[in-house]
This record gives C-alpha cells, structure tokens and sequence, in this order.
C-alpha cells in the first residue's frame, strides 16, 4: 500500500510539474508572437532585432543580425567580453525581464552576420542571473 501511495504522489506531482511548464510555454509562445509581430526591427545603425523563438525546455531565444559584419571578420572572445555584463545586468534589473527570471527560463541572445551566419549565441541560464 505504501508503494501504491508513493506512485500516486510521484504521478501527480508529474502532472502538476508538466502543467506548469505547459503554462509557461504558452506564455512564453504569447510574448514571441506580440514581440515577433513588430519585427524586424533596427536597434541601431549595425544591429537588426529580428524576432524570439521559443524553445523546449523553458527558453527564449532573441536573435539579431548584424547587418555590418562578416561572421569571419569577429573575435568572438572580444564580442562574449563586451556584451555578456550587459546582457546579464539587463536580465537581472530589467522590470521587462521579471516575468522571465521568476519561471527560471533560460534565455539566448543569438547574432548573425549580415549572411546568416552564426557569430555568437549567449546562453543565460537562472544561475547566471540571480
């Protein structure tokens, strides 16, 4: 009986875990598609914001394309050291960002060149921005 028990209480909290997430997916599927509807869109004279994407488990992908730059022509040392402290800063203060940083969702920052091809994707998990 106190197997039987115990596989209830692990089945439900399964199903509970699984409704969570389903809600925050859809949520996260919601801001995509409001954010997704007013792009692309040019942040400065270099970098287009072209749209989220959301992915499994819990994540949100922001892709950019730098619409000056050859993938080739980038230290991607030097691109990680001057962007990651402001990415995170802007995820850990951002009221925008509450929302987020209370689901723990993993976040991705994904850049471009001006071909489409990949320079640089930042990976922002919640131990990175608590």
């Amino acid at each position: 009986m106190l197997k039987f028990n115990f596989l209830i209480l692990f089945v439900c909290t399964l199903f509970i875990g699984c409704d969570d997430e389903r809600a925050n997916m859809k949520e996260l599927s919601a801001i995509a598609t409001e954010v997704n509807a007013k792009c692309p869109q040019m942040l400065d004279s270099e970098t287009r914001f072209d749209g989220i994407e959301v992915k499994e488990p819990n994540t949100l992908s922001y892709r950019y394309t730098l619409i000056k730059l050859l993938s080739q022509n980038v230290d991607t040392v030097q691109f990680y050291r001057m962007l990651w402290p402001g990415i995170v800063s802007n995820i850990r203060v951002s009221a925008e960002m509450k929302k987020l940083r209370e689901n723990k969702t993993n976040i991705e920052y994904f850049y471009q060149d001006k071909n489409g091809k990949p320079i640089y994707t930042f990976r922002i998990s919640p131990a990175d921005y608590k």
